[in-house]
């Protein structure tokens, strides 16, 4: 993790902590599109499932805590970090960033970038009016680890903020793959943006229960009761909890169907060449032949795991 003050804003600054990550600095691997990448990355939530599935690195990246969190000003928006750790070097973190925004223009774009609206989700070159029918924008934002990169992003687009309260998971924990279906169920559960019901509280609320619903084997540390509150008073918000679940398991179903069929293709095409090469099994010449096979491999699995 991050060193906590500064991971969650400016005024909680740690000396300790920035000590610690300056003289004894992380390397983070780039090797899992859509987790752990290269470049600061921004995807709606449909187009980073698509991303997920596609790569069995990124899939397999697992989920160790999520954090809720609340900006303390405007609209009060809340928003998701999502913590997880690459499936090879177990030390490396990757943190991502989600919520749920209104985009009355239907594009990513609306906002014209401007850090004031996006902190509240709401402002924007239209009004949004409570019955509107207009799309969510339910998005994940990926970056590179370093020192800096979160606080950075958090500040600039959010402003100041509080963690109200974190999960996690311990022995079974969802994957990246697991997490891209259920954010994925989430937006298409009722792609429109609803003041009084759909917005980002009812976001951030439904993906946390859901998740604890889901992958049972976690535990909550709570440290304010102000989820899903605007100045004090409690948001309405539909309750959705079950419904989403049940599309999820559906959903996770064909998930796992893919799966299987992708490894049994992907079975019977190195056994092709095994035996069209007369490779004695268990050889580094065995090692060679799938290892020639990787790239036609990846280009297959998308085939397999499009939805």
């Amino acid at each position: 993790m991050l060193f906590k003050d500064s991971e969650y804003g400016a005024n909680r600054f740690s000396i300790r902590g920035f000590l610690a990550a300056m003289f004894h600095p992380r390397t983070s691997p780039c090797d899992a599109l859509g987790v752990f990448t290269r470049f600061n990355s921004k995807y709606d939530v449909e187009d980073w499932r698509r991303i997920v599935s596609a790569s069995e690195l990124s899939s397999q990246c697992q989920l160790e805590q999520v954090v809720h969190c609340k900006c303390t000003k405007n609209k009060e928006h809340e928003f998701l970090l999502f913590h997880f750790h690459h499936p090879i070097q177990q030390d490396a973190e990757a943190i991502l960033v989600s919520d749920r925004i209104s985009d009355p223009e239907g594009n990513i774009n609306n906002n014209n970038g401007s850090p004031a609206s996006r902190r509240t989700g709401i402002r924007s070159s239209r009004m949004v009016l409570p019955y509107c029918p207009i799309p969510p924008h339910d998005s994940i934002f990926a970056t590179p680890y370093s020192v800096t990169r979160i606080p950075t992003y958090l500040s600039r687009t959010y402003g100041k903020f509080n963690y109200l309260t974190e999960l996690h998971f311990t022995s079974v924990r969802p994957s990246a793959l697991q997490l891209s279906v259920l954010l994925s169920v989430i937006n298409k559960h009722l792609p429109v943006y609803d003041l009084y019901q759909y917005q980002c509280y009812w976001y951030a609320h439904t993906v946390w229960e859901a998740l604890k619903r889901l992958f049972p084997d976690c535990f909550e540390t709570e440290e304010s009761a102000a989820r899903s509150s605007c100045l004090g008073f409690t948001i309405d918000k539909a309750d959705s909890v079950d419904a989403i679940c049940e599309q999820y398991r559906t959903e996770w179903a064909r998930v796992e169907e893919a799966e299987r069929q992708f490894e049994e293709a992907k079975r019977r095409l190195v056994e092709a060449k095994i035996q069209r090469e007369g490779v004695v099994r268990g050889t580094e010449e065995e090692a060679r032949v799938r290892a020639e096979l990787q790239p036609q491999i990846k280009i297959m699995r998308p085939m397999y795991m499009r939805y």
